[in-house]
């Protein structure tokens, strides 16, 4: 493998108590229900309007999904890096990672100006290439667009690229745009979801994510 692809939240930055205050702050004043900081792993992973939309009732027409998805990204901007920190590790995978050959990247569905954020703050001096949000004229994960386009700015092919996340769309992702996935358990999905979404790999922690990674590049 000549490169790796990078999910953000759940795989390289632990978001979810900050993702869940600022929903549910924009919940409670568009008159919703809140809900536990646990509930959102599972809304999480499809962008901020599927998140948005995840987190209302079923049926709860198109102008309330809009305006509680609107209103969260003006208080998430606002609290953007609030009990937000890199997991245990990443530092030091980083710095294996930045002292190889591998091209490196960032594709998240969160924002492009919050992931391009999130680049600069965190992952500055950490050796990645390519830094990718959601934009609104690419689909969001699982569509492999974002992946390809990646892939074409490293001038490699998709199956030289491994695509590291902790849910079930990155893993669909990774099987769209024919890449090798690495499923890592720390984030905010199940083992059993990775596994039956097709992972080609599991990794506990970050050693065993390097020893994935180290092992099959060339």
């Amino acid at each position: 493998m000549k490169a790796v692809i990078f999910d953000l939240d759940g795989t390289l930055i632990n978001s979810l108590e900050n993702i869940a205050s600022c929903m549910n702050s924009s919940l409670h004043e568009a008159g919703f229900a809140t809900h536990e900081v646990e509930k959102f792993k599972f809304f999480i992973g499809e962008g901020s309007y599927k998140l948005a939309k995840n987190a209302l009732p079923n049926q709860t027409n198109e102008d309330d999904i809009q305006k509680v998805y609107t209103r969260f990204i003006e208080i998430y901007e606002d609290n953007i890096y609030e009990n937000t920190q890199t997991y245990e590790g990443i530092y030091e995978l980083l710095k294996k990672l930045k002292n190889t050959n591998l091209k490196l990247g960032i594709l998240s569905n969160k924002p492009h100006k919050f992931t391009e954020q999130f680049g600069i703050r965190f992952f500055k001096n950490c050796g990645f290439h390519e830094i990718h949000g959601q934009k609104n004229n690419v689909p969001p994960k699982p569509d492999a667009q974002a992946a390809l386009n990646i892939a074409q700015k490293f001038n490699l092919k998709p199956e030289e690229i491994f695509y590291v996340g902790d849910s079930s769309t990155d893993m669909k992702t990774a099987n769209n745009a024919n890449m090798k996935s690495i499923g890592v358990l720390w984030g905010f999905r199940p083992k059993e979801e990775l596994i039956e979404h097709g992972a080609n790999y599991l990794a506990k922690d970050c050693e065993e994510l390097w020893d994935i990674i180290d092992s099959n590049r060339y």
